[in-house]
């Protein structure tokens, strides 16, 4: 799947293919975790990519903007002095707050029908009432992290499905009692 991943990615000429392929790579995840282990993985991977292009777009271009904006932010606070710094902290926790936003989002995405902005919104609710998933996320992003920088190797054939597996199980952690999947 990583394989997929990647060349989907680069065939949406990497901007827009880079979510749409992520899109699907997090619904057959969620598949398997949900017990359905036999689905073929090229026709499936290409029914979500296809379905989901442009929903999958959307709420990827949209969370670029504000991590663009808040990275912007923090870049020129940095480089100003004076009153205008007191503002880099509050910030900084803002961009914090925005990845693990996007942690949540795709598992959100694949999970629930919703449109993008509620994505974020449902996204930005979860870290709120589910800390132990956030937590598991943020510990197996950084996990995934550290493996591929020990085994540079995989990164072509298992960083992103490892991180996706990561964020799934992450995810599934609190929503087995609230939606009765297992």
């Amino acid at each position: 799947m990583n394989i997929l991943w990647i060349l989907f990615s680069v065939a949406g000429f990497i901007l827009l293919g880079i979510f749409p392929a992520t899109v699907s790579i997090f619904a057959i995840i969620r598949k398997w975790r949900k017990g359905d282990t036999e689905v073929p993985i090229f026709k499936t991977f290409w029914r979500f990519y296809r379905s989901e292009f442009f929903k999958s777009n959307q709420l990827g271009f949209i969370l670029l903007i504000i991590g663009f904006i808040l990275y912007a932010d923090l870049r020129i606070l940095y480089l100003t002095g004076g009153f205008l710094q007191l503002l880099y902290y509050p910030i900084l926790i803002l961009f914090f707050i925005y990845l693990l936003v996007c942690l949540n989002a795709f598992p959100v995405y694949v999970h629930y029908e919703l449109k993008a902005l509620q994505i974020i919104r449902t996204s930005f609710i979860r870290i709120i009432i589910n800390p132990l998933s956030t937590l598991a996320m943020l510990a197996g992003t950084i996990g995934v992290i550290f493996l591929t920088n020990f085994i540079p190797g995989i990164i072509p054939f298992f960083s992103v499905v490892l991180l996706v597996l990561v964020l799934v199980w992450s995810f599934f952690i609190t929503t087995k009692g609230i939606s009765g999947v297992s």
